[in-house]
């Protein structure tokens, strides 16, 4: 799937390839992307859970969804997704207990970050972060040019100015 796309998935493919009966194993197509879909999804949670404990959560959250192969995984299932009702349905199983998470977090982080949820709620916290990190990983693995590694440098750069505050502020 990373290397030809979700279309290039079929049940002959996958006997090539892994060299097991995709129908006697999964059933269906669908049944093998939603074990996909489950399985990472579900190590993904849990990487997520793992980030956000850390001492540096948001750092360790960028770190998580900036990374390129799951990323490029991520926009082959969702392709997928769209011409597949269950599989979407699995989909946006997972993306609404990660982002449920994600604004969990966010709902003490922020203070602790001195991020005025006012003017950076957590919604629009978790969306520009996972969606920077999801854009910029992506355009890396399809060779785009879209000026993403200027983004994630000043994304690293905006982490230590709000690392450093936090750290300033635990003291206090």
């Amino acid at each position: 799937m990373l290397r030809d796309g979700y279309a290039a998935v079929t049940s002959r493919s996958v006997e090539a390839e892994a060299g097991l009966k995709l129908h006697y194993h999964f059933g269906t197509l669908d049944d093998l992307f939603i074990a996909v879909v489950r399985r990472r999804g579900e190590s993904n949670v849990g990487l997520l859970e793992d980030a956000l404990a850390s001492p540096d959560p948001i750092r360790a959250w960028w770190r998580l969804a900036s990374e390129r192969r799951g990323n490029a995984l991520l926009v082959e299932l969702s392709a997928a997704a769209n011409h597949r009702p269950a599989l979407r349905a699995e989909v946006a199983t997972f993306a609404r207990e990660v982002r449920r998470m994600q604004l969990e977090a966010l709902d003490s982080l922020l203070d602790d970050y001195g991020i005025d949820r006012k003017v950076f709620p957590p919604a629009l916290v978790a969306a520009s972060l996972q969606g920077l990190a999801f854009a910029s990983a992506y355009d890396l693995v399809a060779g785009f040019d879209t000026a993403q590694v200027e983004a994630s440098e000043a994304m690293n750069r905006l982490l230590d100015r709000l690392e450093k505050r936090r750290g300033a502020r635990r003291k206090a």
